[in-house]
């Protein structure tokens, strides 16, 4: 069965010794897999208009293990991130989460809509930090899995000025008052591997205000615009070094796994502190 619908090209890969394969996040259908016949030949048509980070209208052919792409309309290609490493090695960063958390075949327009928007705001923005962070924390809030920063997720009281801790176990912040109920804070070594389940880490005013921030847009309302706002922050520092730290240890407790391109984001991040 033929269909179409917008999407976006996170992945591609080789099959066989002439076709491609792209993983596809479409508005319609939501993540697929699609072979693009020939694509890999120099003379393809297709070659061109499915490399990562295409945005357009696909017509695919329903298959039984994979789809086809049959005809593609370019709307966007990211030349700007396609042109800057950096901003290229967080976009696939960007990309490989979506994949690690989408289910396939699952609709999710508020999703779809979410990404386009953090793609366009890496192109525009000089920080890629303040993006990615933006992006880790809007995919795993609308994949279901949102860290709460906004109140005590033990006494659901808002939390104020006094000492605040992250549960790792619990997916949020907690308050000085009910700290002692779930565990002792205690060092970890900051290159540590391990999965603490009950690790919980502190988190200073200004931290807790951008994460705040940060975790704000992806999760309320329904995603009607093209262009969500990209988040205006300027974190640095002790701030930004504790965010990073936070959200690796989240990400990796969350996802169970350590995602492949993050060795060069972290690489990039840690070569400029």
């Amino acid at each position: 069965m033929l269909y179409q619908s917008e999407g976006i090209v996170l992945d591609q890969q080789d099959l066989g010794e002439t076709d491609k394969l792209s993983t596809i996040f479409t508005e319609e259908e939501g993540l697929v897999k699609a072979v693009v016949k020939g694509g890999a030949k120099p003379g393809s048509k297709l070659r061109g208009l499915t490399q990562p980070f295409t945005y357009g209208l696909f017509q695919l052919w329903r298959g039984r293990n994979f789809d086809r792409v049959t005809q593609v309309s370019v709307k966007d290609s990211f030349p700007l991130i396609m042109e800057d490493y950096e901003k290229m090695v967080y976009g696939r960063y960007v990309a490989e989460l979506l994949i690690t958390v989408l289910p396939e075949r699952v609709r999710d327009q508020n999703q779809f809509r979410f990404v386009l928007s953090v793609f366009r705001c890496l192109e525009e923005k000089d920080d890629p930090w303040v993006i990615a962070r933006w992006a880790e924390l809007g995919i795993l809030s609308l994949g279901g899995f949102a860290p709460t920063f906004s109140s005590c997720i033990s006494c659901e009281k808002s939390l104020g000025e006094g000492p605040v801790y992250f549960s790792l176990r619990n997916g949020g912040a907690l308050c000085a008052d009910c700290i002692d109920a779930h565990s002792t804070p205690r060092e970890v070594p900051e290159g540590s591997q391990i999965r603490q389940y009950d690790e919980i880490i502190k988190i200073s005013p200004g931290a807790l205000r951008t994460l705040q921030i940060l975790s704000s847009k992806p999760i309320s309302g329904s995603y009607q615009s093209d262009k969500l706002m990209c988040p205006r922050i300027n974190a640095v520092g002790q701030v930004r070094e504790e965010i990073t730290l936070l959200l690796r240890k989240y990400m990796a407790f969350v996802l169970e796994k350590r995602l492949r391109s993050a060795n060069l984001v972290e690489s990039i991040e840690d070569a400029r502190r």
